[in-house]
């Protein structure tokens, strides 16, 4: 009876604890994880490029399948671009949604991290993009200049609308002090976005990578290194091109490939000093100071020639007389021959009377140079400028005399007047343009203080508003300015 009562009691609970099990079927929800998927860029080592102290701006692009969007946790770090997991070098830089940092860290490459967190689930998921940090000044209007002490510096008007202006990057990248530099060019091509400054000397040169700080002596720019080193003027096509022409002590140099920094070969053979020259693609022209004539620079024979006459020269190419070529250039923002009305036109000054011609070179359909014409430019303005340079698409040249800005057609032999500075203290010794801007960089008379200006021009070459559009002053005597890209501006304005 006792062993009956015992398995009756034991059916009784089973059966209880079913009905309970029973009754409790479907009363709680089984909530599914919340699945966090990320979006946005594709990781690249400049997905987001920036230089110093610009706010990097980095939405964070997911989806999420929980219910409480609320609740995720977002952490943004950056790090060096080889940084280990356990690094110190980690650091956080934002818990909000959206990134928003000002960029404090020191140029070089990093990775920013996004991490998103579920508490619910403790789930982290995470994305990584490039970041590349350039320094300050890295993109903008270069403007080399001297001071009072005849030490010199490298100053970089970021954008010339607006105010900000990097000061000193030489120095402060640089322990010995520059002197002795006359001009500044950029070079970049596809073998280097970042590119190159070439700092001319007037007994020497220095390269500096895109950081400003010095890599190269001029001796090292040379296959063999020729007695004695004055550069001049160094030349790239726009664009990119791969045409780089370098005048040395009067002597054509150009490089033995595409690689930088450029290696130069020793010189273009032939009897000529080039004090000027004029490069347009494959077309190189020089002005000869010890013969007085235009010669052609030849790439296949390594050689400068004098031109072959024709009956179509109005002005004998082999000998123009006892003159100095002053400004040698051309009006085709392309840099090439394609435009039959876009023509090579040389400024020279006869070394005894002081008179000045106007020069300028023709093509025929084949491309084949002629002398077209020759005019006396009796314009005491012009005579006496300071600067020249040099329209784009349009027979006109700028120049400076005193405190006045003019313009020459060369068509018609005339002259205006477009610009005149409040100051009478100053001498304008740079002129640049794009086409629709020029720049001028204007120096007090008999002090190292200098002021640059830019100006919007029209399509008749005419100051729009006649007043400028920025201004900027704190310089010391400034003595070339120079456009300098970021790696994003292959495709921006042409400057000469």
């Amino acid at each position: 009876m006792k062993r009956f009562l015992t398995i009756q009691a034991f059916f009784l609970v089973s059966f209880f604890i079913l009905a309970s099990c029973y009754k409790d079927k479907g009363n709680y929800d089984i909530n599914p994880v919340g699945e966090i998927l990320l979006g946005g860029k594709t990781y690249n080592a400049e997905n987001y490029n920036l230089q110093q102290y610009d706010t990097l701006k980095v939405d964070a692009e997911y989806t999420y399948t929980g219910k409480d969007t609320s609740a995720l946790k977002f952490k943004w770090s950056i790090m060096p671009i080889n940084a280990k997991p356990d690094d110190t070098t980690i650091v956080d830089i934002s818990t909000e949604r959206n990134l928003r940092y000002k960029v404090v860290n020191r140029v070089g490459d990093y990775t920013l991290r996004l991490s998103i967190e579920d508490p619910s689930s403790t789930v982290v998921r995470s994305k990584m993009f490039g970041v590349k940090i350039r320094p300050k000044g890295a993109s903008g209007f270069m403007v080399l200049y001297q001071n009072v002490d005849g030490f010199q510096d490298i100053d970089v008007i970021v954008d010339n609308t607006k105010p900000e202006v990097v000061r000193d990057l030489y120095t402060t990248t640089n322990s010995p002090q520059l002197s002795g530099a006359h001009k500044l060019t950029y070079i970049m091509n596809f073998a280097n976005i970042a590119g190159y400054v070439y700092v001319l000397q007037k007994d020497g040169g220095q390269l500096l990578n895109d950081k400003y700080q010095l890599l190269q002596q001029a001796n090292a720019w040379f296959d063999v290194a020729p007695t004695k080193i004055a550069p001049t003027h160094i030349h790239q096509d726009p664009g990119l091109g791969q045409n780089v022409y370098f005048i040395n002590n009067g002597k054509v140099h150009w490089p033995n490939g595409i690689r930088m920094p450029f290696i130069f070969f020793h010189y273009a053979s032939g009897d000529y000093n080039a004090s000027k020259a004029l490069f347009m693609g494959t077309y190189a022209f020089i002005y000869d100071d010890k013969n007085h004539r235009f010669m052609r620079f030849d790439k296949a024979s390594g050689s400068v020639n004098p031109f072959t006459a024709n009956s179509e020269d109005k002005f004998p190419l082999g000998n123009i007389g006892n003159k100095s070529c002053f400004y040698f250039n051309h009006n085709s923002a392309l840099g090439t021959a394609a435009n039959a009305n876009l023509k090579p036109v040389a400024y020279c000054r006869d070394n005894v009377t002081g008179q000045v011609y106007a020069y300028r070179l023709g093509f025929f359909p084949k491309l084949a140079t002629y002398a077209e014409s020759v005019k006396e430019i009796t314009e005491q303005s012009f005579k006496e400028g300071t600067a020249y340079v040099n329209a784009i698409n349009n027979p006109l040249t700028y120049y400076a005399h005193q405190n006045k800005l003019y313009l020459y057609d060369i068509n018609n032999n005339t002259h205006r007047l477009i610009y005149t500075f409040e100051r009478q203290d100053i001498r304008i010794d740079v002129l640049k343009t794009n086409g629709t801007q020029l720049v001028a960089g204007v120096n007090t008379t008999d002090k190292a203080e200098g002021e640059v200006y830019f100006f919007k021009i029209d399509g008749t070459g005419s100051v729009v508003g006649n007043t400028h559009m920025s201004k900027y002053d704190g310089f010391g005597k400034v003595q070339d300015i120079e456009m300098k890209f970021n790696s994003g501006g292959l495709m921006g304005p042409y400057w000469r």
